[in-house]
């Protein structure tokens, strides 16, 4: 009998350290910042912002574009949403932010992967989503949040689909 109390003692330690490291994390997690990668780019001239997002959105479109399909993206839809809450901000109006990143990073996710007989070649030109893809709800001074938002929208993409 004291062989299987010491088993089961051993279980219970288990399942309080394993929830407690999953806690931690998840406290970890709400703690995230938009504004912490935004002071990353903050204080580069213009083109140097529009040069580091072209990069990294071409990248993690490069790498997606052949990991993903659209019934993996449809699988894997409501944790990108969920977890790409995590980086909501405490900016006004940042919603309207949410909407159009979220919209402009599936809108060129869907014709890279080629998606309805679309297609759009890489590289994108940051410009050319400044010019034609933003919508008059976005501001000047929230168009590279927006441009961040869809690095966001992408990275979480791949970790999902890599997950």
């Amino acid at each position: 009998m004291g062989r299987n109390t010491d088993r089961i003692d051993e279980v219970s330690k288990a399942i309080i350290e394993n929830t407690s490291k999953d806690i931690a994390k998840v406290l970890d997690a709400l703690h995230l910042e938009f504004e912490n990668l935004s002071f990353l780019i903050n204080n580069l001239s213009n083109n140097d912002k529009d040069r580091v997002i072209a990069m990294a959105i071409n990248k993690l479109l490069e790498e997606l574009k052949s990991n993903i399909t659209m019934e993996k993206y449809h699988e894997i839809a409501r944790d990108i949403d969920e977890i790409t809450d995590y980086y909501m901000s405490k900016k006004e109006e940042f919603d309207v932010v949410i909407e159009e990143g979220d919209y402009i990073a599936n809108e060129l996710l869907f014709k890279v992967i080629g998606y309805n007989n679309q297609q759009l070649d890489l590289p994108i030109d940051v410009s050319c989503i400044r010019k034609y893809c933003l919508s008059s709800k976005i501001k000047t001074e929230q168009v590279y949040d927006v441009l961040l938002w869809i690095v966001i929208r992408y990275v979480t993409i791949q970790k999902c689909v890599s997950y």
